[in-house]
């Protein structure tokens, strides 16, 4: 399993991108996206995306010249299109206009269409939390993607439907949510079937409607199906997420007949200044930090880690480790590279 250098795998996915039509500045976005996914961890947002991303723009899907568009601005409220950009561009143009909005008003409600995939959530919680602001956001596919079974049913009728949220902390990382409300995201099986390993039971079904570990059987044919996290709950979720990011924002909501991928995505960003106040705001987010973690752990736990510490920490590792790619996604990132005749790093 190669193992490359952070700055050498973005040097490597940008090249890759430039050859394949992508002006510089956009290439190199993505590719600092899509590495930053894989050194925190989420390989199913990582560089494994290139060759979808490549095939997405010779299939006209992703615009890589796309602008973002205001459609309409009023007093907390953005109503943005973005054209079918790069999701990873698109997203932190939105997210930049929505955090100066919140800073100004106290709290924008920004509502986009027509973003290309917008890749890790996490990304854009993040920047709002490092602003000093708070995130809650709703994702869609825009009627595509559909892979997420509802519940107590076992074919296809919703997508991953990703939830995230950021917060910051007086102490340490932010709070980062990032989830879909499936089982498990679908680019986690991707990787789980590239490295030839088993899904855990509870996750997925097969085209019989069977419990199944086998990612081979999510892609046969018929195709299986995600399941809901956590049964009639996260289906409820899954179904606000297309409220919120499907309907609201006239992207649309899961259905039949669309092929092309792309996000809907709603995010409340909310500045404490303008609610509690911000000391009152610090003092409880950190004496909660405190509460939460100092619960004794269970079994096979060693410590309470809130969410975006095991980023954290993993980021940590890979800087300096560097990124394992399994040997699969590798060789075909590699045959996408030798077609656009762009020299492959070394490992």
């Amino acid at each position: 399993m190669p193992a490359l250098a952070a700055q050498v795998l973005t040097d490597f996915a940008a090249a890759i991108f430039e050859r394949s039509a992508i002006p510089p500045a956009v290439a190199r976005q993505v590719a600092d996206s899509l590495v930053l996914a894989n050194l925190k961890g989420h390989d199913s947002h990582g560089v494994i995306r290139i060759l979808e991303y490549v095939d997405w723009v010779e299939r006209g899907w992703v615009n890589p010249h796309a602008r973002l568009t205001v459609i309409r601005e009023q007093p907390c409220i953005l109503v943005l299109d973005g054209d079918f950009g790069f999701g990873q561009v698109i997203g932190r143009d939105a997210m930049t206009l929505g955090i100066a909005k919140a800073k100004k008003e106290g709290a924008c409600i920004l509502s986009m269409k027509r973003s290309g995939h917008l890749g890790r959530i996490g990304e854009f919680m993040e920047m709002v939390a490092e602003a000093g602001l708070v995130c809650f956001s709703f994702t869609n596919t825009h009627g595509s993607g559909v892979l997420v079974a509802p519940h107590g049913g076992c074919e296809r009728r919703l997508s991953a439907n990703p939830l995230g949220g950021g917060a910051p902390m007086p102490d340490g990382p932010a709070l980062v949510m990032d989830m879909s409300t499936s089982t498990i995201a679908e680019g986690k099986i991707k990787v789980a079937r590239n490295k030839g390993e088993s899904l855990p039971p509870g996750l997925v079904v097969n085209g019989r409607g069977e419990p199944s570990t086998s990612p081979e059987e999510y892609y046969a044919q018929p195709p299986g199906a995600l399941l809901p996290m956590a049964g009639h709950k996260g289906f409820a979720l899954s179904l606000f997420c297309e409220v919120m990011a499907g309907a609201l924002t006239g992207a649309g909501c899961s259905k039949s007949g669309v092929d092309r991928v792309a996000n809907g995505f709603m995010a409340f960003l909310l500045d404490p200044a303008a609610f509690c106040g911000q000391e009152f705001f610090d003092t409880e987010l950190g004496q909660l930090a405190k509460w939460v973690k100092s619960s004794r752990p269970t079994q096979g736990f060693e410590e309470i880690l809130l969410p975006g510490e095991p980023e954290a920490r993993t980021q940590a590792v890979r800087a300096s480790a560097g990124v394992a790619i399994d040997e699969t996604t590798w060789k075909k990132i590699c045959a996408v590279a030798r077609a656009k005749q762009v020299p492959i790093p070394e490992t």
